[in-house]
């Protein structure tokens, strides 16, 4: 935890550099939040060109509106949140979901995604990715935010707009369904399959 507290003081120390102007900084911080950020994109777009595209035009209008935007207290949450806007308007543009309906992007889960070793690990993530693609848009995403990028609860409530207990109970409801379809296995063992 300490290590992405450490992370997150960098970015936001080539934040203030970027506030004043400093290209070089703003280049570190591409070069930090881009795979992150493309990853997301990519698990809410589901296309690689579209994905990078967003990020890229994401990190475009944040150096554009820096002088408006000003300090900020998470610049990784603030950029992800941006991206996620950003990704909703280009699903809305694209009609390629029916976002009006449901405005929540639809991450699906992919057996690459998931990490696991040892005997019969191909079936297991084909299973395991299965029951993740089973639950609900919301508790998909805030899964994928809190285990596969490592936000804490407080960024994820920012990037998906909701409470820190919402997201809470978005996590425990999605874990409590797994282990209700894995089995009652440990806490501790699920997260280490599935993450």
């Amino acid at each position: 935890m300490s290590d992405t507290y450490d992370h997150d003081e960098e970015l936001n120390s080539h934040w203030d550099a970027v506030l004043l102007g400093d290209a070089a900084a703003y280049a570190q911080v591409h070069a930090r939040l881009y795979p992150l950020l493309f990853r997301y994109g990519l698990a809410i777009l589901g296309d690689g060109d579209l994905a990078e595209d967003a990020v890229q035009e994401v990190f475009i209008r944040i150096w554009a509106k820096k002088s408006t935007i000003g300090p900020t207290r998470n610049l990784r949450a603030f950029f992800f949140a941006s991206l996620r806007r950003h990704c909703l308007n280009q699903l809305r543009s694209l009609k390629t979901l029916q976002v009006l309906t449901a405005p929540d992007p639809d991450i699906e889960f992919s057996p690459e995604d998931i990490i696991i070793s040892e005997e019969s690990a191909a079936a297991r993530r084909n299973t395991i990715a299965q029951y993740l693609n089973q639950l609900p848009r919301r508790q998909k995403e805030a899964l994928y935010l809190r285990f596969y990028e490592s936000l804490s609860y407080d960024e994820i409530a920012a990037i998906m707009k909701v409470n820190y207990q919402s997201v809470v109970n978005l996590v425990h409801k999605a874990i409590a369904q797994l282990r209700k379809w894995m089995g009652q296995l440990p806490l501790w063992w699920l997260v280490w399959q599935i993450f």
